[in-house]
């Protein structure tokens, strides 16, 4: 075994202690119950948290092609582009959720395989 590498030992206190960390974040407000009062300003904000992450998973994926750090490396031959822009059309005209993952993935295919 390597020194740097951790032992079965301290895996298993990391993976306790995220557990523990995790558990006591996600249940804050069941244990304080109604002695926090959370702004209604916070409670509106907080609805949009799901969209802003998936947004900042998707966007690099979708524009950028592999290895890239900047916009600026934009290419318009990427199929991800293609294909993304095809679902977000057909979401915005269908509101259906496989329609979208359909015509997502089939334009993705053939801009894959003609360009």
């Amino acid at each position: 075994m390597r020194p740097d590498s951790l032992g079965t030992l301290e895996i298993a206190f990391l993976i306790m202690g995220m557990a523990i960390i995790t558990a006591l974040t996600r249940s804050f407000f069941v244990f304080l119950g109604d002695r926090v009062k959370v702004p209604e300003l916070v409670l509106r904000a907080i609805r949009y948290a799901p969209l802003a992450a998936i947004v900042g998973i998707l966007a690099p994926e979708l524009l950028l092609p592999p290895g890239a750090l900047a916009l600026n490396e934009l290419d318009w031959k990427l199929p991800n582009i293609w294909g993304g822009i095809a679902a977000f059309g057909v979401y915005f005209w269908t509101r259906k959720m496989l329609p979208t993952l359909l015509v997502g993935m089939a334009v993705f295919s053939l801009v894959r395989h003609w360009l």
